[in-house]
């Protein structure tokens, strides 16, 4: 049996439409925040340019702006990244610290940054099984072997 009623062939058109006309605005939205977002990552890298050429004038290399996507595309897991990370920081790393890194940059590919901060400690469980990281106090880590590094 096939209903033949215009009132509800019009209201799921009418429905129709307006939906169309929402997802037409939403995308609307989504090109103006990725090309916001385009600018403001423009944005970082000239601040970032800009300070280490300070720094370099200046003599200061006890700064130091680390470039982590090109520094992070060397690793091909979270548990290599996080590593990465470590060595770069002297062996020491705290989970925040390295997911607001991973999370940032787009290497751990979640909505939320509380899922990319479970990714990081359950890489850096595995990794302490396997011997290569130890936890030495609450959400801080250190590379196994790797010597503290004295700034003055």
């Amino acid at each position: 049996m096939v209903i033949d009623d215009k009132s509800y062939k019009e209201q799921t058109q009418t429905l129709l439409d307006e939906a169309k006309a929402e997802l037409s605005d939403i995308n609307k939205q989504i090109t103006e925040w990725n090309i916001k977002a385009r600018i403001l990552e423009q944005e970082v890298n000239a601040y970032e340019a800009a300070l280490q050429a300070y720094l370099k004038r200046k003599g200061d290399i006890t700064i130091e702006v680390t470039d982590w996507k090109v520094l992070l595309k060397k690793g091909e897991t979270h548990k290599e990244r996080i590593k990465l990370i470590a060595e770069n920081k002297g062996g020491k790393i705290k989970v925040s610290q390295v997911t607001d890194i991973l999370f940032s940059n787009g290497f751990i590919n979640t909505k939320k940054r509380a899922t990319a901060y479970s990714i990081v400690q359950l890489s850096l469980a595995d990794l302490i099984k396997k011997g290569e990281v130890e936890k030495i106090g609450k959400g801080e880590y250190r590379l196994v072997g790797s010597q503290q590094v004295l700034i003055n």
